[in-house]
């Protein structure tokens, strides 16, 4: 029993620090070419549903990261179709396509799965953060986890 505590509390600590560090508005921004970004809430909108969450300066969502040791298999189960392998993040890691509608990038790293996600469009219609900046991202997240 004490070892099954033992183990939670060292999960419930790594995710602590895996959501509150992984990245920063300054991480986004910088990789986004972005001006006031910002933490919001998980839940604090219908789309603020990862670990993290971050605004622009409007308060528009621009980009999202899950983190979660059981969803990576899924992930990858569902979305290897329509995304590539990427190397250089994490143990092993795929992108979306550059022509997928929702722009991301997960991976596996010490069994935990990490997913960071474009959110919105800028003015021309592209992806508000690249496939290129969201890999740029989670090797970042990847070096911190």
């Amino acid at each position: 029993m004490r070892t099954v505590a033992l183990s939670l509390a060292l999960l419930l600590a790594v995710s602590a620090f895996a959501a509150g560090d992984l990245l920063t508005p300054a991480d986004v921004e910088k990789a986004g070419a972005l001006t006031g970004v910002h933490k919001v809430a998980k839940n604090s909108s219908p789309d603020a549903g990862g670990e993290l969450n971050f605004a622009g300066k409007d308060g528009k969502l621009v980009a999202i990261v899950m983190i979660s040791p059981s969803m990576y298999d899924y992930w990858k189960k569902r979305y290897t179709k329509s995304s590539e392998a990427v190397s250089g993040v994490g143990e092993e890691g795929f992108r979306s396509k550059k022509t997928a509608s929702t722009q991301f990038v997960f991976f596996r790293k010490k069994g935990t799965g990490v997913w960071v996600q474009s959110m919105g469009w800028r003015g021309d219609g592209s992806p508000t953060l690249t496939t290129a900046q969201l890999t740029e991202l989670a090797k970042l997240a990847a070096l911190r986890l």
